[in-house]
């Protein structure tokens, strides 16, 4: 039976919250912004081989997999190998996306570079 309450360990913010959690963000924002950090905003997924390099330990662990799109059900039913099945995962923090903006953006940003993201 479908219900329908927000998947588990996700919620709902009613108008008011929303408000309220939206002035404490626009306060954060200010703060880092008066102490010369630039916001930055990557996307939420990033390359498999990316969030899997071997260098994250268990936080490996912590990557939720995005499975290929057209992928064919004998692939499903042969494979072993999770990198075979997904080509992409969600961020599961800011480390790897902060590291591949700096890397492809560097030419454009100043010699200090701060940066907040939220």
């Amino acid at each position: 039976m479908a219900t329908v309450n927000p998947p588990r360990g996700m919620r709902d913010f009613l108008p008011a919250d929303k408000a309220r959690r939206e002035r404490v963000l626009s306060v954060i924002r200010e703060r880092y912004r008066a102490h010369g950090f630039d916001e930055i905003e990557t996307p939420v997924m990033e390359e498999y081989g990316r969030l899997h390099a071997g260098m994250g330990g268990d936080n490996e662990k912590l990557a939720f997999n995005i499975m290929k799109r057209g992928i064919s059900a004998d692939a499903l039913a042969t494979t072993t190998d999770p990198a075979d099945l997904a080509d992409l995962g969600l961020r599961y923090d800011l480390t790897v996306p902060l590291s591949r903006f700096y890397a492809s953006h560097r030419g454009e940003l100043s010699g200090v570079f701060r940066a907040v993201q939220i």
